[in-house]
């Protein structure tokens, strides 16, 4: 038996063994190399090929595997009304991953490059810029493909620069390490909250490393007084289908008076109360009525006290059913408040004269689409040679692509 074991057949044996070891050894360093990579691209706005998305997923993996900075490209449909470095520090965050985060926001066209702190040295203003200035150039060609492909090529040239400036930290202080525990245990979540913790910190000193602080919001929502006006026709006329006399008010989202209506034959004692019906919708950001919302009965201390609070500070909050708030794209841009039926009446002479804005509203929009798309008749005058478009986006352009 002896002799068989350790005989030429043994030996050959044992070398498959070993061999097998071997191999085994390395695929499990070849897998554990895949899952320290953190490099990814995450198109949620549906930008590019997927094809192109698998490819470039995999060039950033090889430049993260050489330089040990991960890169993550994420796009989004919108920024709902906040600013693109806002929303690209929020989403760097949540991901977990410390090192270079690019957001793309497909119907703001905004584009933000964001270095976590410890990668910052690599990624300069000027740097970051060029990076920016590359995906741009091929996006405004509507080339998003293109402009991806082109856009990593830039930051591959980065970091190569920044690793002959040795500007690059150690592998091991940007990429966070496996958890050596088995995926799904308590232990894994703990270390996955870890390293998101630390992600969060890693970012959340990015706005101390050369970010220009956010000043003033741009793009917002306003309420004009034509719009005003066309509530109020359109409640007047809702009312009279119900065969009510109503006030009708209508406020700014501050709360502010732009127009109002009293019909022949509403009560006086209404004025009052439209205007606060307005006022606590649109501060409110919600419909007025009795608080808790929904609750059955109503708090009714609550109520009392809440009405009482309104009256020592003048009167601009009520518990009465009839304010509606004015939301566009997501912001509330105002309330309309009704007195002189039943709350349940006015909320609905309110509502209607807001749905009657927001028909406007998109029949507009959808008139100056189809404007746009007619091509303009051609003139005798010489035109003006176009200007070449540039990379960096124009004084007064609030736009990258």
């Amino acid at each position: 038996m002896n002799a068989w074991i350790f005989g030429p057949l043994g030996r050959r044996a044992s070398t498959a063994v070993g061999l097998l070891f071997v191999l085994g050894h390395f695929s499990n360093v070849r897998i554990q190399a895949q899952e320290l990579a953190k490099s990814a691209i995450r198109d949620t706005a549906g930008l590019f090929d997927s094809r192109q998305v698998e490819a470039t997923v995999q060039t950033l993996r090889e430049i993260e595997s050489k330089s040990g900075v991960p890169t993550i490209v994420e796009t989004v449909d919108s920024l709902r009304g906040k600013s693109v470095d806002e929303v690209a520090v929020s989403l760097a965050k949540r991901s977990g991953m410390s090192g270079l985060f690019v957001l793309i926001s497909k119907r703001e066209t905004k584009i933000e490059v964001l270095p976590s702190h410890r990668v910052e040295a690599a990624f300069p203003r000027n740097k970051r810029n060029a990076i920016r200035s590359a995906f741009i150039e091929q996006f405004r060609k509507k080339e998003f493909d293109a402009g991806l492909k082109q856009g990593v090529e830039s930051i591959a040239a980065t970091l190569r620069e920044a690793a002959l400036e040795k500007k690059l930290p150690a592998a091991a202080e940007v990429v966070t390490r496996k958890p050596e525990v088995e995926p799904g245990t308590t232990d894994d979540a703990a270390r996955k909250s870890e390293a998101t913790a630390e992600a969060v910190k890693d970012y959340g000193q990015f706005r101390n490393v050369g970010t220009v602080p956010q000043l003033i919001v741009r793009g917002q929502v306003r309420l004009t007084l034509a719009g005003a006006q066309s509530i109020l026709d359109a409640a007047q006329q809702h009312a009279a289908t119900m065969k009510l006399n109503v006030n009708i008010t209508v406020v700014d989202d501050g709360g502010h008076l732009l127009a109002f209506a009293r019909m022949d034959g509403a009560r006086p004692a209404s004025v009052y109360t439209s205007m606060t019906k307005a006022v606590t919708a649109a501060t409110f950001r919600a419909p007025s009525g009795p608080l808790p919302a929904g609750a059955t009965p109503p708090d009714v201390h609550l109520n009392l006290s809440l009405q009482n609070a309104a009256m020592a500070s003048g009167g601009t909050l009520t518990t009465l059913l009839g304010g509606i708030p004015v939301i566009v794209d997501g912001q509330v841009i105002g309330g309309v408040g009704v007195g002189g039926g039943t709350g349940e009446q006015d909320a609905k002479i309110a509502r209607a004269g807001v749905e009657a804005l927001l028909a406007a509203i998109k029949s507009n929009e959808k008139w100056a689409a189809k404007a746009a798309e007619t091509p303009k008749p051609a003139t005798a005058s010489p035109a003006t040679p176009p200007k070449e478009k540039t990379s960096e986006s124009k004084p007064g352009d609030d736009r990258d692509f």
